[in-house]
């Protein structure tokens, strides 16, 4: 099991920050609620010139929060602070968690790329899951995210085989409490029913909740795809100094994918998520053949 943060930190550690990149950061001296506008800092982590840095105006990020830094006192290290500056959420946070000073890369930038990127998969790309529900005279609620039936298995009659089962996917369906449901015919009620169901990957709430479970995310590539597109995102967003995007090439040249001179890093990034989804889509298709339609009949 892995959690949304760490393909962040991933992205972090391989596309975004330089080996030789050490950021200026401490530690809170105690936790924080979300409303409190004062923090308190470890001592003997960040240098003098670093906490020259944290005069008014200056920005500080801990986890996906950003505060604007209204007034400090480095003798007592203690910080007056703005709470949820630029667009981010004021939230409580523990003793220890990492103080950054004047992030380039915002954490809540990333994981909001990251969570743009897991949703941007589908219908590119998509879930495979196998599930069961019990037939019945009315419907039986699916996942939100099913957008497809694959295969469906019913046990017959004498019970010695099993056939398709005759069933109905029912999306924005009201009645549903996920809006999604199945329907049965030609089928017996109280009958177990085998499906393979296509899903459409799920955009993450926040950084703890699991890439598998949560957003259907369960392969590597996947994984690939949508680090390489967050990166370009953020690219497309923010200045990018000649270092970094030296190390972002550099990376790229070791995957095997060198760029050509006089190719921008962002359009190379963006070439790379398409072969990279060509691919997945390729083993997915010989995995699951989709229908061929002629005359409006599918084959």
């Amino acid at each position: 099991m892995a959690a949304v943060g760490t393909l962040v930190d991933r992205i972090y550690r391989d596309y975004l920050n330089k080996p030789d990149d050490l950021s200026a950061f401490s530690r809170l001296d105690g936790a924080m609620t979300d409303s409190q506008n004062t923090l308190s800092y470890e001592d003997g982590l960040f240098s003098v010139e670093e906490e020259n840095l944290l005069g008014n105006g200056a920005i500080v990020e801990v986890g996906l929060e950003l505060m604007l830094v209204t007034s400090a006192n480095t003798s007592t290290r203690v910080l007056s602070v703005s709470r949820g500056y630029s667009g981010t959420t004021a939230a409580a946070h523990n003793d220890k968690d990492n103080i950054f000073i004047n992030p380039t890369f915002p954490r809540k930038s990333v994981f909001d790329a990251t969570a743009d990127n897991i949703e941007r998969l589908y219908p590119s790309l998509w879930n495979v899951t196998t599930t069961n529900v019990t037939s019945n005279a009315t419907y039986a609620e699916v996942p939100a995210s099913t957008v497809e039936i694959l295969t469906s298995y019913v046990q017959n009659s004498t019970g010695d085989q099993y056939t398709s089962a005759g069933i109905e996917l029912l999306r924005n369906f009201p009645p549903s409490s996920t809006n999604t449901a199945v329907q049965f015919y030609n089928t017996s009620t109280g009958k177990t029913v085998y499906l393979v169901v296509k899903r459409r990957f799920v955009r993450p709430t926040d950084e703890t909740v699991d890439l598998n479970t949560f957003c259907l995310l369960d392969d590597e590539t996947y994984h690939q795809i949508v680090m390489v597109g967050a990166v370009a995102d953020i690219m497309g967003s923010t200045d990018i100094d000649a270092s970094t995007q030296e190390f972002i090439t550099e990376k790229l040249a070791a995957e095997s994918y060198p760029i050509g001179s006089g190719e921008r890093l962002r359009n190379a990034l963006l070439r790379l998520r398409s072969l990279l989804i060509d691919e997945a889509r390729g083993n997915l298709r010989s995995l699951y053949a989709q229908p061929v339609a002629i005359m409006n009949i599918n084959y």
